[in-house]
């Protein structure tokens, strides 16, 4: 959250925020003219501060030399959702994937049958290049999954420490 003292009275100072945040194109989704105006910004895919999908709220208060805006931004759940799920399911996957490995392994190793095992074998005739293709593919696809849930995690943590920065932007450009 943060404010800025504009030098108008408030319904100038209202009129020109609603112009230039729909301008920039946010939708508007609620407001109490001139005293409260809130905002839709951004997209499901967006990974940057500026293009994450957010709600910006904007509360007006008129002061001695302008009019006081408290902006407030917040990440949708939306968004949040989809990169919380989107993790666990990458994070699932990791689990099969090593499971996968390291089971078929140890069939490798010791030749009884394991619950993997039917994939690398036919009856008693065990194809070990397979095997160790499909070991490789499995700890090459845990590697990939669990950099993209550091990379997924890393975009959450800098869209939200930079979450203000559109609001900040838009209102650079109004002044």
């Amino acid at each position: 959250m943060f404010e800025r003292t504009l030098n108008i009275e408030i319904n100038e100072a209202y009129r020109k925020l609603k112009g230039a945040f729909t301008e920039k194109g946010c939708k508007v989704i609620s407001e109490e003219a001139p005293s409260k105006i809130c905002f839709k910004q951004g997209s499901l895919w967006g990974i940057a501060p500026q293009t994450a999908k957010k709600t910006i709220a904007a509360t007006l208060e008129p002061t001695e030399v302008g009019t006081r805006v408290k902006f407030s931004s917040l990440l949708s759940s939306d968004w949040k959702n989809i990169t919380l799920v989107g993790c666990a399911f990458a994070f699932v996957l990791v689990g099969v994937c090593v499971w996968m490995a390291t089971d078929l392994n140890a069939f490798i190793t010791t030749r009884n049958p394991t619950f993997w095992s039917e994939l690398i074998s036919n009856g008693d005739t065990v194809n070990l290049t397979a095997a160790h293709s499909l070991i490789n593919l499995t700890w090459g696809l845990t590697v990939f999954l669990s950099i993209v849930i550091l990379l997924e995690a890393a975009i959450v943590v800098y869209a939200r420490s930079k979450i203000d920065l559109f609001t900040k932007e838009t209102l650079n450009q109004l002044s």
